[in-house]
């Protein structure tokens, strides 16, 4: 049993993580690809995401990421970020919860 609540437990957390790609990641990459100081910063989001929930060796897991995107976006949510700012605004002028959550988007397609 234990093994199939861990399955079910990845699962979920790879749907919370695929939502994020769809709703920022695909247009955050796009818009990485043109824009060198966006990927800097996106970077730097990683980094510091890798140093919070990832392990000793920098690896993150898709539960912890989930979690942890899950808990940005409720914080800033509350505070009145919506992730439909990049859509009105642009990548250009994103805030630090669509750049942090990009950048989970980044580390959950290459985790590694």
């Amino acid at each position: 049993m234990e093994l199939d609540q861990r399955r079910a437990v990845s699962a979920g957390a790879r749907l919370v993580l695929d939502w994020w790609s769809q709703r920022l990641g695909e247009s955050g990459t796009d818009a990485m690809r043109a824009n060198p100081g966006l990927t800097a910063q996106v970077d730097q989001h990683v980094a510091q995401i890798r140093r919070s929930v990832g392990d000793a060796s920098g690896q993150v897991s898709a539960v912890h990421l989930a979690a942890y995107a899950d808990g940005v976006s409720d914080v800033a949510a509350a505070r009145g970020w919506s992730a439909d700012e990049t859509e009105s605004a642009g990548w250009h002028r994103a805030s630090w919860p669509s750049l942090h959550l990009l950048a989970v988007c980044v580390l959950a397609a290459d985790p590694a």
